[in-house]
């Protein structure tokens, strides 16, 4: 999922500055319009609900009974079990906050483009955090690394090799024994990668390079996206999402909302235009209105091996 870089935070409107500022929710609401869809964590975790500021959870642990099932006769009674249950971990909420304004001169002077960068640079930086801060996740978690067999860019890679590797990883990721079972056979824990998640440079790393360009020979070269000049809906099986935010060189492979869960006591919510320093009639004593943009949550990984991230992708 690239980040969308906004010519223009008015969709075309005529409006002039004043008018904006006399509708104290016009800005925030164009700005919230502009957001939808465009965080990275939301194609990544699923939704947590809310919390009070701090969140406990369960890393997984192996998704079976402890028991089998067994034979039971006529009028017996049928046996129950129970789960294992993985560490419990808590992690408190942040609070994350920014604000924009719209001065006097904005207004008198109709600087319609200040106040499109200006939201539009608010846009860009909260997508910018919300990667930082699902990376930052990834991090806390030691999630499992796999370095690549060869530079991306070196003639001896083999980019999609590379990625079925980190695939195999997750799909043969075993559970934690029990403590106190430590003989217990080890179970599966199910995970199927569907998705990665890369920087658009280190995509086309993969895309150019002679190992991947094989694949588009003869009939299937009117696909190549290499040609066409559009982003591949999927690589190696994995839909492909990106975002300049991603670090050139590393690559996430997981399967999308299992790995982590994000939740919110208070989601992203931008407050109408207000005078920050009384109200004249010109906006208080600094003359100016401003907008801020609030948000307080968790990003949680509670299935740390539904994720690989690849490295060593770039020199």
């Amino acid at each position: 999922m690239g980040v969308n870089h906004l010519t223009s935070a008015f969709g075309g409107e005529t409006l002039t500055v004043s008018e904006m500022v006399k509708d104290p929710t016009y800005i925030p609401e164009r700005i919230l319009e502009n957001l939808d869809g465009a965080f990275l964590e939301e194609a990544l975790f699923r939704n947590g609900g809310s919390n009070d500021g701090v969140v406990a959870y369960r890393e997984a642990a192996a998704p079976y009974l402890n028991d089998n099932s067994e034979e039971v006769a006529e009028f017996a009674e049928i046996p129950v079990s129970d789960l294992n249950l993985g560490k419990l971990k808590s992690i408190i909420g942040v609070k994350t906050a920014l604000g924009i304004r719209v001065s006097w001169e904005m207004q008198r002077f109709n600087k319609v483009d200040m106040v499109t960068q200006q939201t539009t640079a608010l846009q860009n930086t909260m997508i910018e955090n919300g990667v930082k801060a699902a990376l930052a996740a990834f991090d806390n978690a030691n999630i499992p690394t796999l370095g690549v067999e060869a530079d991306w860019e070196d003639n001896a890679a083999f980019p999609v090799r590379d990625v079925r590797k980190a695939k195999r990883m997750i799909s043969l990721a075993k559970a934690a024994k029990p403590a106190d079972e430590p003989d217990a056979p080890e179970r599966l824990m199910g995970y199927k990668s569907d998705i990665i998640v890369l920087n658009e440079a280190t995509l086309d790393l993969a895309l150019f390079h002679e190992s991947t360009q094989k694949f588009y020979n003869g009939n299937a070269a009117i696909e190549n996206p290499v040609y066409l000049g559009i982003q591949p809906a999927t690589l190696a099986g994995l839909r492909v999402v990106t975002s300049a935010f991603i670090p050139e060189g590393d690559a996430y492979i997981m399967q999308s909302g299992t790995a982590g869960f994000v939740s919110e006591a208070e989601p992203l919510t931008l407050t109408p235009l207000y005078s920050e320093s009384g109200d004249n009639g010109f906006g208080g004593s600094r003359m100016s209105y401003r907008s801020d943009a609030i948000r307080h949550r968790v990003i949680a990984i509670d299935n740390p091996k539904a994720v690989v991230k690849l490295t060593g992708i770039e020199a």
